[in-house]
Parts: C-alpha cells; structure tokens; sequence
C-alpha cells in the first residue's frame, strides 16, 4: 500500500462512503473522475461495492500543479493499481483517460460522480456542466477542494448555493 501525499483525508473519505452509500437505491454508474492514487477511491469502492467504480484518470497530474512534476517522477498509475488491487473487492473499473473522453461512451445515466481533478476553473466548470444532465434523479454530484477559489466559483456559477453541501474538503449537490 502506497499513499505518498495527504491529500484526502480521514474525514473526506468518511463523508464520501456516505454520500456514496446514499445512492444504493439509484440506479446508474458510479463514476470517480481524479483518482491519483486511489485513495478517495478505495474509500468510494468499498462503501458501493460489490457495485462498480469507474476510475477516470490519465495519471499525469494536472498542469502547472505540483501532481504533474510528481507524476513525471514516478509511476503514479501503478501506485493506484497496487492500492486497488490490495485494498478493494477487485470492484473498480479502470479508464486510463480524461474526463472529456471518458463521459462521450457513458450511455446509461450516472447515480454517483466524484470529481477531483484538475483544479482550474474552466475544467471544473466543464466537469460539472458535462455531467449534471447525466446525473440519474436522486443522484450525487459531488468532488473535492471547495475550499479551492476556482473549484468554489464553478460550482456556485453552476448550482445553487442553497443545494451545495460541504463536509470536509468535499462538496455535494443531489440532482432533485
């Protein structure tokens, strides 16, 4: 098990097996878009399982964040692999890819979307936009870093801020 940076911790990944566990009557994916080394994911895989999480990452790090240099310097992607492998049911998916790639080939709708990925905020923006209409009634949108301006000022463009919960470092909204 390898987990090299703190960058989710105890509290988030309590607060994220919740809000995953609150989605077990919707019918849809369960979709993790930022993964790194799969901490959050081995949180979400084992609060869903024996259901499927579709890990969405290229494991490059974003640019001009501190995870792009680190990614260039070791091999991240095995990391994620060895930490699923050892710490899951062998319940995740793996899409080695971005998330405007990954969302295209989704045709069913999706009852849980965890975003942590690049921090900018065209991307989160995007993010959100591109998965709100595909979110199942009674889904979960939700990611990291609210505390993060630009994170922060997509969603609040984006949903209203009367629907956005925060516990942690992680946001949620539920689609009605």
């Amino acid at each position: 098990m390898t987990f090299l940076e703190e960058w989710f911790g105890p509290d988030s990944q309590t607060y994220l097996g919740e809000l995953a566990v609150s989605v077990t009557d919707v019918e849809g994916l369960i979709v993790e878009i930022g993964c790194w080394q799969g901490r959050s994911t081995v949180a979400l895989a084992n609060a869903v399982a024996p259901r499927t999480v579709h890990a969405v990452d290229t494991w490059q790090g974003s640019p001009g964040e501190v995870s792009a240099s680190l990614a260039a310097s070791r091999d991240v992607f095995a990391e994620f692999q060895a930490n699923v492998a050892e710490l899951t049911a062998g319940n995740v998916e793996i899409h080695r890819m971005g998330w405007r790639d990954f969302l295209p080939t989704v045709s069913e709708p999706v009852a849980f979307a965890f975003i942590d990925a690049e921090h900018s905020y065209r991307e989160v923006y995007d993010n959100v936009a591109a998965l709100i209409p595909m979110m199942a009634s009674g889904g979960v949108l939700c990611g990291d870093d609210m505390h993060h301006p630009p994170v922060r000022r997509a969603l609040l463009d984006l949903l209203p801020a009367d629907e956005v919960r925060a516990c942690a470092t992680v946001w949620s909204w539920r689609k009605p």
